[in-house]
């Protein structure tokens, strides 16, 4: 592929700014539930496997899928200058093992969100257009809004997808305290934050990929990044699985939380998440799914630079 030099929109308006983008004073809260790991294959297979059959491929690492809201009170780009602002992201994370060749061992843990959202302009482009995450926009909620407010995304969505359904505006999904549980012992360092964090987050993953999770500096990401030709919608001028590593640089404080949370996910076939996660038809109008861990940390990250694992073009 030849290299052609990236014409900069900076000063005229630009929404896509440059790696590395770092995020400082930010509340993450983290919500983890059971999946089938038939229908996450299923996905995977769907969205991430076809892009390069034969050469690298993606399964499930356990039966966990993660809610994350993160809650950012400063974002901006190292490299493009141009200022900062607040900004929210929430996503759902999937943890799956990467295979390579014909090798039947994996070569390592990544994590891959078919599902995530973000409340600035900036963040959705910037993600999009640089990495390839599938950012929507929407209005993110979280617990410091209000007394009971919990977390929540709210985005736009179609009950049925059909040329006369109209869009609507709805909660897609929400976490909310069912109970409240004893007060939490702190984590009183990044290590024991990140030990604490990816053992009741990933309960079952084994005890060696634990440890490498607890003491890597970065956690390894992989989004499919595609763009269509502009004559045929069927035909991608770019497709990739681009590595997309976050790093944490500070921990201020966290902690688990022994409360009772449930996820209340809303029935829509523009976004099949129950079906996607569980394998089972959703309930109408929305299904209560039970945490079975949260957590939370106050931290800084950088979403760093990504390379390609595979290009398909």
């Amino acid at each position: 592929m030849t290299e052609v030099p990236y014409i900069s929109w900076i000063g005229h308006g630009a929404t896509c700014l440059s790696a590395p983008d770092t995020f400082a004073d930010a509340t993450m809260s983290l919500f983890s539930i059971e999946t089938d790991t038939t229908a996450v294959q299923n996905l995977v297979d769907a969205l991430l496997n076809p892009v390069a059959p034969g050469r690298v491929r993606y399964a499930p690492a356990l039966s966990a899928a993660i809610f994350s809201f993160s809650d950012n009170a400063r974002c901006t780009s190292t490299v493009d200058a141009i200022g900062f602002m607040p900004g929210r992201e929430t996503m759902i994370l999937v943890p799956l093992w990467e295979f390579h060749g014909t090798n039947p061992l994996p070569s390592r843990l990544v994590f891959w969100a078919p599902y995530i959202f973000i409340d600035y302009t900036i963040g959705l482009v910037t993600g999009r257009e640089v990495w390839g995450w599938p950012k929507a926009f929407a209005r993110i909620g979280v617990d410091t809004d209000a007394p009971g407010a919990g977390f929540s995304c709210r985005t736009t969505v179609f009950p049925v997808l059909a040329p006369t359904t109209p869009a609507q505006d709805v909660v897609l999904y929400r976490i909310f305290r069912t109970n409240e549980g004893a007060k939490s012992e702190p984590w009183d360092s990044a290590g024991a934050a990140a030990r604490g964090a990816v053992r009741g987050l990933l309960d079952g993953i084994a005890e060696d990929a634990l440890q490498m999770l607890t003491r890597q500096p970065e956690i390894s990401c992989v989004v499919l990044k595609q763009f269509r030709t502009s004559d045929d919608p069927t035909i991608c001028c770019y497709q990739a699985i681009v590595n997309s590593p976050i790093a944490v640089t500070n921990f201020a404080a966290g902690g688990p939380l022994f409360d009772s949370f449930t996820a209340e996910i809303a029935t829509c076939e523009s976004h099949r998440i129950v079906f996607d996660l569980l394998g089972t038809m959703p309930t109408s109008p929305t299904t209560r799914l039970p945490i079975r861990f949260a957590g939370w940390a106050r931290i800084d990250y950088t979403a760093l630079p990504g390379s390609a694992v595979i290009v398909a073009t």
